[in-house]
Order: structure tokens, then C-alpha cells, then sequence
């Protein structure tokens, strides 16, 4: 009896430890991603800033790793590739801009007898000019170095 408590007990134990150390690679999965660079800045479009907008970059070299982030109230964006704010990988982007609309449902409610589920729903409109929207039109470009950027202004024509 006491022999088959002592087995259980240890293999709990070598369960938890190789669970925990599983558990504890945050700094391990960081160690094995590339340097990021802290990027920040702000978009405006009709000298206004823009709330809510994507800012994402995609990267002209192949392979690489492209980077997100949304502009506040005030037009501002914190960029980040594996997780919010966490930064930029160095190199060359092209940069696409979108903020679309919420969409209004055409439908009545599922309750409503006139639901209608095969009826799609209508596309979200890019409140922006469409240029800055897709990769093979946007004109905005950004270089990432070694050295922090906080200060990327875009400033939407259109």
C-alpha cells in the first residue's frame, strides 16, 4: 500500500514539475522570436485624427514578419507583431490603412418571423480612401532600424 502511494505521489510530482516548467517559457518563447523595435505614431485623414483605424505593415522582404496596430481617439498607434505594443521587427514595410464602418444589420431580429438567414449581410465600407487599403496600392512605406521610431505621421489624401 505504501509502495503504490509512493509510485502515484511520484508520478504526480514528475507531472507538475514538466507541467510548470512548460508553463513558465514566457521569457522562453520572447527568447526565441526576433528583436522587435518600439514603433509608434499617428494617422489623420482631412488634417483630422482617426479613430479606430488598422495600421498594419506588411514586410517587402520575404520571408518576414508583418506588425499591427489601431489608432485611439487621438489618430495614435503602437505597433506590435506577436502581441500588442510589443514592437517591430527591423526592416522594410508597406503600410495599409482601414477603418471600416459598422455595418447597421439589414435584418430583423432571429425571432422576427421575416429572418431571413440566407440573406447576407452587407459588406463593412472602408471609411477611408480605398488606395491605402491594399498592399499593391498604398504609397505609405516605413523603415524600421535598430533605434525606436515614435514620431511615423501618415497623413491620408484622398
Amino acid at each position: 500500500m505504501i509502495r503504490r502511494i509512493s509510485n502515484t505521489a511520484l508520478i504526480l510530482s514528475a507531472f507538475a514539475i514538466v507541467t510548470l516548467n512548460g508553463c513558465s517559457g514566457g521569457s522562453d518563447a520572447d527568447a526565441n522570436r526576433p528583436t522587435r523595435i518600439s514603433v509608434s505614431g499617428s494617422v489623420s485623414f482631412k488634417s483630422a485624427p482617426v479613430e479606430g483605424a488598422t495600421v498594419t505593415f506588411h514586410p517587402t522582404a520575404v520571408p518576414g514578419t508583418g506588425a499591427f496596430g489601431v489608432t485611439d481617439a487621438d489618430g495614435k498607434f503602437v505597433m506590435g507583431t506577436f502581441e500588442s505594443s510589443d514592437g517591430v521587427v527591423p526592416g522594410s514595410y508597406k503600410v495599409t490603412i482601414t477603418k471600416l464602418e459598422a455595418a447597421a444589420s439589414s435584418q430583423p431580429g432571429v425571432d422576427d418571423p421575416n429572418y431571413d438567414p440566407t440573406k447576407p449581410e452587407p459588406e463593412p465600407k472602408n471609411e477611408l480612401p480605398e488606395k491605402y487599403s491594399k498592399q499593391h496600392t498604398t504609397d505609405l512605406t516605413v523603415e524600421v532600424g535598430n533605434e525606436p521610431k515614435s514620431d511615423v505621421k501618415f497623413e491620408l489624401e484622398g
